[in-house]
């Protein structure tokens, strides 16, 4: 225990168009300010009143007993397996370790055991194809400039707006499209293919027997999160590795994949699933699986810098999800000093804590409001085109 004492916490939501973000500071009476991001799908808020309303579990606590307060925020608040219990324990925690790191003037990454990958990690592009009108020429035009861009790998959904089962015909123009971003592309940029949760266990068994051949580095989310028993008769049957945990809760979801499917790579969000403390959690009972740990993240700069110090500490790391390069134009002016993607690489931050802070003018100036977002809706036709300014 120290004498330091949380003493107020601050939200921001920012009107990213397409899904808005929310921004959290954490204060103390030693001065350090601690940043996270508490963003889920949609609803910011709700999750600015719940860290309001939940506020007692923190505030006045100190912010190095991590473990304590994620435990009494998450027993006593009761439904604490919710999206929204869980993003408040997320961002207080992750908040809690910058702090930590500040006031120990250390990275945090050297708080949680060191680097084991180095500075400078393997990043896939997301976002890409926002301009391909759904058509396979499109697709394969976009890929390449992404691999213009440094990017040898990339992350795409082709399967529009299915739901359940698709027609024949529906299958072979997304069959066409992951062919023709495989000519686009060659045979050296790994290709991570995204379902979003789409389909039935036969269906999605179907579809990656027909996208094999392309070689995908992954099949992600091919059945919603709510049947393990369809995630797992895809895992056991699908020539693709499978990939899922963005929708996944806390260590005690986790446990389920590691020991009821052959799951071969775990996403956990870590602004939803419990933070640095429980990741750190959920990695631990991959590794002992052999599974590695890609997690989700289509969210905002805080947490691109919070995962470069996650990611760069875990020895099964496999590579971090990135929007940044085809995300508004102004999403590197929400931090002071900008997240540096180079190359298909994230530069781990420099400086103490998580080595960022918020421009809080910036910030300000994109307030969220609800008639500036269209929160991406994945059933939505034309949902890829996200109505955004590219950079």
């Amino acid at each position: 225990m120290s004498d330091v004492a949380i003493t107020d916490v601050e939200t921001h939501m920012v009107a990213n168009p397409w899904k808005p973000w929310v921004f959290v500071r954490l204060h103390t009476d030693a001065g350090a300010t601690g940043v996270a991001e508490a963003t889920t799908h949609d609803k910011p808020r709700t999750v600015a009143a719940a860290i309001e309303e939940m506020s007692d579990f923190f505030v006045g606590k100190d912010p190095f007993d991590t473990e304590a307060l994620w435990l009494e925020a998450y027993r006593d608040e009761w439904f604490s397996k919710n999206v929204i219990n869980t993003t408040v324990i997320s961002a207080v925690d992750m908040a809690c370790w910058d702090i930590k790191g500040k006031l120990l003037d250390k990275p945090v990454y050297q708080l949680l055991g060191g680097s084991v990958h180095g500075t400078e990690l393997r990043a896939y592009a997301n976002g890409w194809y926002t301009d391909t009108e759904g058509e396979p020429a499109g697709f394969a035009e976009a890929a390449e400039r992404v691999v213009e861009d440094g990017y040898d790998a990339m992350k795409f959904d082709p399967f529009g707006t299915a739901w359940q089962s698709m027609s024949r015909k529906e299958m072979n123009h997304s069959v066409d499209i992951v062919r023709a971003v495989r000519e686009a592309v060659g045979p050296d940029v790994d290709l991570l293919i995204e379902c979003h949760g789409r389909f039935t266990a036969g269906q999605a068994v179907d579809i990656a027997r027909k996208l094999d051949e392309f070689d995908p580095t992954w099949y992600e989310e091919p059945c919603p999160p709510d049947s393990i028993n369809s995630l797992a008769e895809v895992a056991r049957k699908s020539p693709i590795p499978v990939a899922t945990g963005e929708r996944h809760m806390t260590k005690h979801e986790f446990f389920e994949l590691v020991t009821r499917t052959d799951v071969d790579v775990f996403q956990p969000d870590l602004m939803n699933t419990g933070g640095i403390t429980e990741g750190r959690k959920i990695a631990g009972l991959a590794e002992a699986d052999h599974v590695d740990i890609a997690p989700h993240n289509p969210q905002g700069p805080v947490a691109g810098a919070i995962y470069s110090h996650f990611c760069t500490s875990i020895p099964n790391f496999r590579i971090q999800e990135m929007f940044q390069t085809y995300d508004v134009d102004w999403v590197d002016d929400l931090l002071v000093d900008p997240l540096v993607v180079e190359d298909g690489h994230v530069q781990l931050p420099e400086g103490p804590g998580f080595g960022i802070e918020l421009d809080t003018d910036v910030v300000e100036a994109h307030e969220y409001t609800e008639d500036a977002v269209h929160t991406i809706n994945l059933f939505e036709k034309d949902w890829e085109k996200r109505a955004v300014e590219k950079r």
